[in-house]
This record gives C-alpha cells, sequence and structure tokens, in this order.
C-alpha cells in the first residue's frame, strides 16, 4: 500500500467505492473521493476496516491511473500557449482571450504551498485538528475561502504534484457521448440545433451521427470489408447509404416472395449522415494496420509488413548448421556468343547457397533452364566442393582461404516449389552425404529464408549497379532499345562477374548483427568469411567434405524401378551392364517374378542410371540396352513426348488389330459353313475311331502338290534360258544368273 493507489470496491451488491490515497499514517489513511464531479477535502480510514474489506473481498488496491499530461515539462504547456496566441493573431483576436495554465497553477501553487510543504501542518490538516491552518491561508494569499479549499481538494485528488493544480482543460469532450437516438421535431424533421461544425450554407444539410449509426457502421464494416479487396471509402459510403439511407418500398399486403423485386427508395441529406462523417466513425472503427491487412491479405501482411524481432540463426550451433538455398532470374540478358550479330540468349537463373549463421555465400550456379532440380543440385554440389577449380574454369585464380567452403551442412532449407518436392528431398536425404534435415517452407513466403533472399539483392546490386548494356530496365523507355538488343556479357563473363561479386560479399561486406559475445572478445572482423572460420575454428566435430563422386549420387534423384529378364526397366526403357547382369537380380526377376530396386538418375541425359548395392556399396552404372539404342543421347523430355506418340499408335494399331480379328473370324466361319454346306451330300461314317486309309491319302496329296511344284519350275525357268549358239546348246550357269550380292563398277575417267 502506497501513496496514489486507487480503492476500488469489487462486490456489486456493496456501494461503489472509488478512492485515492493521499497520506498515510501509523493506524489511519487520508483518501480523496473520486466519484465526486467537484473534490472535496480528504477524509480518514482505519487501516484495520481497510484490511477487513480486503480480506472479504470487497475492496481491491489498484496501480496509481493519472493523466500522462500531468507530468509533462513546462515547455510542453509554454508550447501550446505560444500556437494559441500565434492563431489568435491570424484572427485578429485579442491575446488577453488566451490563458496561460503554467500562470495559473503557480499562483494556485503559492496559495497551498505554505500548507503542503509543512510536514507538521499537512499532518494536521489530515488527521489531526486543522483549526487556523485554512484561515492562515486565506490571510497569506488574500483569496477567498472557496478558492483556497477548491486548489487544495483539487491538489489531493489529483496526485498531490504540483502539475496537479493545472487547469483541467484537458478533460474537456473527454465525456463526451452520442445520442442514441436522432431527435424529431413536431414537424417529422430532425432536430439539428445540436449538430457539431458550421451551418451549412448550400442545400439541405445532413443529420448528426448517433451511437445507432456507429453501430450500423460497425455492422456494415464487417460485412462488406473483404480481403484483397481494394477500398475507396467513396464507394463504401454509398453502399452503405444503399442499405441503411433508403427505405424498402412494396404494395401494401404484400409479401416478400409476391415482390419480383426490391424497390427501395433512398432518403435525402436530412435523413442520413455525410460522407465525411461515415468516413470519420469507420476509420475509428478500422485501424490502417485493418486497412492494411484488408489490402494486401493475411499472408503478404505476414510476409512483407509483420515486425520480426527473431533471427535465422536461433537454436543453431554454428557454421554449416544450416544452408538455405533459393533461385532468381537475374536482370540482364547475356549475349549469344555463336553470331557475329548481337542476339540475346534471355535472362539466366541464378542458384545460391548461403549459410545462416555467418550469412556466407558458400555456393552458386548459373543455368538457362529451369528453376529445376538440375540446376538445385549443381549448385549445392558448388557448395560442398572445392572453390579454387572451380574458379579457374572461368579464368579466375583465388586461394583456398579465399573462399574456404566445402563442407556439407547439417540442415537445408528451401522453397517448396516444383523443383524441390518431396521425392527429390527424400533422395537427398537417403543419399547420406551428411544432410540430415531438410526444411521445406510455405508456398509464396520467402522472408522464411531471409539470408539467402538478402544475398540476391547484394549480388544483383554490386553485379548491375554498374552495367550500361543489357540491364533490365524497371520502368520502360519506349524510345529506347530494348535490353535484350544491348547486351555485350557472355554467358562465362557474366559467371566470371557474379564469382567476384560473390568473393567481395563474402570477404569485405560487414555484418554486424548475430554477433556472439564470444566474436566480441576475440575480436572477431566483420566479414562473414571472419565469422566463418572462427565458427569453424571453435567447434568441436569438424563438418564432413565427401569426394565429389558420392556427393553427385547422392543429390541424383532418385527412382524406384523393376528389375525383369530383359533389364531394368525405368521410364519404358531398359537398362544394363555386364557388372551388372553378373548379380542374380535378373535371374531370379526371370524365374520368380519381378522385384523392385532403387535407382540413381540424371534429368538431363537417358544413357545410364546408377545402381548401389546396399551390402557391398559398389555403385554399378547401367546402360540402355539394344532393344532401346534408338533413345541414347537425347533429354527425357523428348524421350516422353516420343513415348507418348508411340502409346497412341500403339492403342490404335490394336483397335485395328482387334477390328481385323474380328473379320478374319467371320471369313473363317463363313468358310466353314460353306464348307460344310458342300460336303452335306458325302457320305458319312457312324465309327468313332481314326480314319483306316489315313496314311494313303495323306500320300495321294503330298504327291499332287510335289507335281505341281515341278510344273512351277519348268514354266518359271522357261524365261532363264536363252538362245546364244546354232545348236541350241544351254548357256552356261555363270552367264544365265548375275551374282545379287555383287556391286557394279562403276568405269574411271
Amino acid at each position: 500500500m502506497f501513496v496514489n493507489q486507487i480503492i476500488a470496491s469489487v462486490n456489486p451488491k456493496h456501494p461503489e467505492v472509488n478512492y485515492r490515497i493521499v497520506a498515510i499514517d501509523a493506524d489511519k489513511i487520508a483518501v480523496s473521493d473520486l466519484s465526486c464531479n467537484r473534490p472535496r477535502r480528504p477524509f480518514t480510514i482505519n487501516v484495520a476496516y481497510l484490511n477487513h474489506k480486503k480480506d472479504s473481498k470487497a475492496w481491491v488496491l489498484l496501480e496509481p491511473s493519472l493523466p500522462e499530461i500531468l507530468f509533462k515539462d513546462d515547455s510542453y504547456f509554454k508550447q501550446k500557449v505560444f500556437a494559441k496566441k500565434l492563431k489568435s493573431l491570424s484572427n485578429n483576436a485579442a491575446n488577453d482571450d488566451v490563458y496561460d495554465p503554467l500562470a495559473l497553477r503557480d499562483a494556485a501553487w503559492e496559495t497551498i504551498q505554505p500548507l503542503v510543504d509543512d510536514p507538521q501542518k499537512l499532518h494536521r490538516y489530515l488527521f489531526g485538528d486543522p483549526t487556523g491552518l485554512l484561515q492562515e491561508l486565506i490571510e497569506l494569499s488574500q483569496r477567498s475561502k472557496k478558492y483556497v479549499t477548491s486548489m487544495l481538494n483539487r491538489y489531493f485528488r489529483d496526485g498531490g504534484i504540483k502539475n496537479a493544480l493545472i487547469p483541467n482543460y484537458y478533460n474537456c469532450g473527454q465525456n463526451f457521448s452520442l445520442p442514441d437516438l436522432p431527435k424529431l421535431n413536431d414537424d417529422g424533421s430532425y432536430d439539428l440545433s445540436s449538430k457539431p461544425g458550421p451551418a451549412t450554407k448550400y442545400g439541405n444539410s445532413y443529420r448528426h451521427v448517433t451511437q445507432k449509426d456507429v453501430e450500423d457502421i460497425e455492422k456494415f464494416a464487417r460485412s462488406h470489408l473483404r480481403n484483397r479487396k481494394e477500398v475507396v471509402l467513396e464507394d463504401l459510403y454509398k453502399e452503405f447509404i444503399r442499405f441503411f439511407g433508403s427505405v424498402s418500398i412494396r404494395p401494401k399486403g404484400a409479401t416478400i416472395e409476391e415482390m419480383m423485386e426490391e424497390f427501395r427508395l433512398p432518403l435525402g441529406n436530412n435523413h442520413v449522415i455525410s460522407s465525411r462523417a461515415f468516413k470519420r466513425q469507420l476509420n475509428k472503427i478500422v485501424s490502417k494496420l485493418t486497412w492494411l491487412r484488408k489490402r494486401v491479405g493475411e499472408k503478404n501482411y505476414s510476409r512483407d509488413h509483420k515486425a520480426r524481432t527473431g533471427s535465422a540463426k536461433h537454436g543453431l550451433r554454428g557454421a554449416t548448421s544450416r544452408y538455405e538455398i533459393d533461385s532468381t532470374i537475374l536482370d540482364v540478358y547475356v549475349r549469344y556468343e555463336f553470331s557475329n550479330e548481337l542476339m540475346s540468349i534471355g535472362r539466366p537463373v541464378l542458384y545460391l547457397v548461403v549459410d545462416v549463421v555467418t550469412s556466407m555465400i558458400v555456393g552458386m550456379h548459373i543455368a538457362f533452364h529451369g528453376p529445376d532440380w538440375t540446376g538445385a543440385c549443381q549448385a549445392l554440389l558448388n557448395a560442398c566442393s572445392d572453390k579454387v577449380a572451380f574458379c579457374q574454369q572461368f579464368g579466375l585464380s583465388i586461394r583456398f582461404e579465399d573462399w574456404p567452403c566445402c563442407h556439407v551442412p547439417r540442415e537445408l532449407t528451401a522453397d517448396r516449389g516444383t523443383e524441390n518436392s518431396d521425392k527429390n528431398m527424400e533422395a537427398v536425404l537417403k543419399g547420406k552425404i551428411g544432410i540430415e534435415v531438410v526444411n521445406l517452407n510455405a508456398y509464396h513466403m520467402g522472408v522464411c529464408k531471409g539470408t539467402v533472399e538478402k544475398s540476391f539483392d547484394i549480388v544483383q546490386k554490386n553485379a548491375f549497379s554498374p552495367l550500361e548494356h543489357g540491364k533490365v530496365i524497371q520502368i520502360n523507355k519506349f524510345d529506347e532499345q530494348h535490353p535484350s538488343r544491348n547486351n555485350v556479357l557472355t554467358s562465362d563473363e557474366l559467371t566470371r562477374a557474379i564469382i567476384k561479386c560473390v568473393l567481395h560479399a563474402n570477404n569485405h561486406s560487414t555484418r554486424i548483427n548475430n554477433r556472439t559475445f564470444e566474436m566480441e572478445r576475440d575480436g572477431v572482423a566483420f566479414a562473414p568469411r571472419d565469422a566463418w572460420n572462427y565458427s569453424l575454428s571453435h567447434c568441436v566435430i569438424a563438418p564432413a567434405t565427401l569426394p565429389r563422386e558420392q556427393l553427385l549420387f547422392g543429390l541424383l534423384p532418385e527412382a524406384s524401378v523393376s528389375v525383369q529378364s530383359l533389364g531394368v526397366r525405368f521410364n519404358g526403357l531398359y537398362y544394363s551392364s555386364t557388372d551388372f547382369e553378373r548379380l542374380p537380380l535378373l535371374d531370379e526377376s526371370k524365374n520368380f517374378g519381378r522385384q523392385s530396386i532403387s535407382i540413381r538418375y540424371s534429368e538431363s541425359s537417358t544413357n545410364h542410371i546408377w545402381y548401389k548395392d546396399e551390402a557391398t556399396k559398389t555403385v554399378y552404372q547401367l546402360e540402355l540396352t539394344e532393344r532401346c539404342e534408338a533413345y541414347k543421347n537425347q533429354a527425357w523430355e523428348q524421350v516422353h513426348h516420343r513415348l507418348a506418340i508411340l502409346r497412341y499408335q500403339y492403342a490404335v494399331a490394336a483397335e485395328q488389330s482387334r477390328i481385323s480379328s474380328m473379320l478374319l473370324n467371320a471369313d473363317i466361319h463363313f468358310l466353314e459353313k460353306m464348307a460344310k454346306a458342300r460336303t452335306n451330300q458325302h457320305q458319312k461314317s457312324l465309327a468313332k475311331g481314326i480314319v483306316s486309309d489315313i496314311k494313303d491319302n495323306r500320300k495321294t496329296e503330298a504327291d499332287r502338290q510335289h507335281y505341281q511344284y515341278q510344273q512351277d519350275i519348268e514354266k518359271g525357268m522357261e524365261g532363264a534360258i536363252k538362245d546364244t549358239a546354232p545348236n541350241h546348246t544351254v548357256s552356261p550357269a555363270a552367264d544365265m544368273f548375275g551374282n545379287p550380292n555383287a556391286v557394279e563398277e562403276i568405269p574411271h575417267g
């Protein structure tokens, strides 16, 4: 219990109590009643009685509640007075009308100061015999008794500080409340005598706002404000007037079901509130943040407008704990280098892999396909590989210390896009290259991986700000050529520029956030590379570095295929190899049924797939078999397209085969029917066994066929015999027939 605490009643059955503690004595307290309109003299309450009320939960002690304006500095009030004087001068009004609250306060303070500054007199006035104290103040100040008592009472009621004597004009209008309903005159018009604001000069005046109008606006706002909708307040006012500023008209006795459509009669200005009043009340109900949420939508607000005080590295141990990967289309056009004309191959896709803890860009890749998983695999492979050899491919010579990133992360964060499917992420985890956790963010929530998103901004700003050719212009300039016709950088030159920007960002950009106490203590520099080296040098378990072939196999997409007697069937094609045929899988599939295995494949080519034997940890490379040789050296998109065409052609051929088979069956049945009709006159035997003379009949039919064949030979050879001598001798066999495999000789010269 202390001074200025509020004593309030809790039980509604008891009288309402609202006291402010003014002073505390041994067994009594002095309080001032706050429920009175005019401040009254403080009175005393026994502490035992107060404790009894508190124990019975009839009263409760609350924290002090004083207006903030009472704690303002004198300069605040002086500024207010000066502003009012300037306003009165501009209106040609007398400055005497502007009162000075500080002067009124000081005058009141001089009146009661002899009492409140003397502890003995103050104790007598509150807890003892106050005889003569009030008269003494009246004689010293030459003020009236009413003035002295009112200043004393206001001083104790409003907090017992000097500023409590400031005239409480700041409370003006605080207790104003709107009327519940508009007041009607005898002639049926609304009474506008209490309407605020200047009178209307032209036209009919609008009705003043009532409490019912506020309730109608609240109801209207709940039902008519929709997310992701452009809000025009004037249109909302028209919609509000359509509901609450018109009356429904229908014939007497007619029901709603009998009406073809509702007819509403709009009311005049004196029956509705103005557009300005509607907007003012609506803005009181709907806050600025609510307007923003409605305009951009909840998801966009959470992504772009919500404040974030946390850190992306929360819960991570150090460098390589988590990498973030993402892709973006660069704002530059690239030149087609295999042409003498300035031609463009479009805007490339940049993949970046960034360490979350240190903001180090650990990997990159530039591609003209995708975004797809092939490009993401290239970026991850680059993030976990040596950068010296990578930079040498593009004519840059660096030291390992310039870009010391060749480690596999423990976690990977990516977008939930088409390239980062659950199947691909599962393949990465099954690859066992060191990545144990994959975090897939929600759709269209790039803020969940803000580290890599910020890195894109840094790289593009450093790379393309100095460029003058091929850079994408945000504002179209129709009097200039399109940037695709003014590009000068080739793909390798652009990659070299991006590498230099990455090296600059890693080695020379300053990062003052996310610094730990140990980094400050040991004087670590501000570049991401310094934080990276410091984190790796102090880690307990060093991050893994794997061979390139193991990384490649672990990052390739995985698929479940069927092992058949013809080979391993994947996407309609068959694969095998000499080493794989030594395994019992093919023979077991031929004799005991097909079985499934997991393989890795490349999305860029159909030539090979890879199978890893988990028992021996041996990786087998399988090639296309001869039956699928037509699909070598092709991309999977082409193969899928061709197989789809073949399936359609096969379906058409199967339909034709079915129709032909039906016609064949009909012909055979017809032949059988005709043959049966011709044999109806023949004698039939009733015996059950085989015909006894079937062998003789067979021999007779064979002799007939031999005779027919001999006749065909003699008739066919007549054209091969020619007369070359008078005695009609037959020419040699070499002259009769030529060599069917001989090649015609072409004479030279």
